[in-house]
């Protein structure tokens, strides 16, 4: 029974709609309820939680449906906690699941700020395009929830760039000092090929003491995305000063040696990029070779008469 349940939050009362007319009755039927501002009575949004019957444990899908009126003011990230212990506690659910589509970013961020963790191997939606999230009683459940990495690489894997963006987003409005969440933020910007947004957080990162190994990937993304924006100096500053903390980096070797011909230096790149090779490269015909390559890398404009 539900029908006579009140929760109060800090701005919101939730209390129990009529189902068809008629008050809940059990934990097998659909639970609605309604969320209403304290301070005057005015509803704000609708919850419903329905039961998975052919889920292997008891299961409920959980839908937050906020009107637009009062969209982006948080509602949802308040009332979920409090349905979700509603869930465990009252109706016995072991585990509720929350789909969504990887372009709604407010859900997005309503999930990741109330710690729902991303689970991509459960799949309860309509559509295989749908994003789920799943929590357990075992999950931690808190707005301050830790940056998850894992969920956040899973989205990029998935291809579901957007849907990452706006979870990592959400993080950092948490922990705007947080340099792996500016990190992840960067890639995320990169891999829309939103390369000037991906800038400061490359430099938040770097700037804020990301750690190794990611750091060297910092160093080699921001330098990547200046060159690619044409601000040869600064891809040149970045990259040797990334070289200066990791010089035996390949990578930042050959975005430094692409800099270098940009920079009308292209026989210190060429140079620089058959070092790079023969110090890298598995091939046993350019083992062979690498004394002769090496010296000529560095005389590349240089010719030898033979008599």
């Amino acid at each position: 029974m539900t029908d006579a349940i009140t929760i109060q939050t800090a701005r919101l009362q939730i209390r129990p709609l009529p189902f068809r007319h008629e008050p809940v009755r059990s934990a097998t039927d659909t639970s609605t309820f309604g969320l209403f501002r304290s301070n005057d009575e005015t509803k704000v949004g609708t919850i419903r939680i329905s039961p998975i019957r052919q889920a292997e444990v008891r299961s409920a899908k959980i839908d937050c449906e906020i009107d637009s009126l009062f969209g982006r003011q948080g509602y949802a990230t308040e009332a979920f906690p409090a349905m979700l212990t509603l869930s465990f506690k009252t109706l016995d659910y072991q585990q509720v699941v929350a789909t969504m589509d990887p372009d709604n970013e407010p859900a997005l961020v309503v999930a990741s700020r109330a710690g729902l963790p991303f689970r991509s191997s459960v799949s309860y939606g309509p559509s295989s395009q749908q994003l789920t999230f799943v929590y357990r009683p075992s999950d931690d459940l808190s707005p301050a929830v830790g940056f998850d990495r894992t969920a956040v690489s899973r989205l990029r894997q998935a291809k579901q760039y957007h849907a990452a963006k706006a979870v990592v987003a959400s993080y950092l409005n948490q922990a705007p000092d947080d340099p792996q969440i500016h990190y992840q933020m960067a890639w995320c910007h990169d891999n829309l090929g939103e390369e000037a947004a991906a800038v400061p957080h490359y430099v938040a990162a770097i700037e804020q003491g990301l750690a190794a190994p990611d750091l060297q990937e910092a160093y080699v993304g921001l330098g990547s995305t200046y060159r690619a924006l044409g601000r040869y100096d600064d891809a040149y500053r970045t990259l040797t000063e990334g070289l200066a903390h990791f010089p035996q980096h390949a990578v930042l070797q050959t975005f430094l040696a692409l800099t270098l011909h940009n920079l009308d230096r292209s026989a210190e790149a060429i140079e620089r990029l058959i070092g790079t090779l023969v110090d890298t490269t598995g091939n046993p015909e350019i083992h062979a070779y690498a004394r002769a390559l090496r010296f000529y890398a560095s005389r590349v404009d240089e010719t030898w008469d033979g008599n």
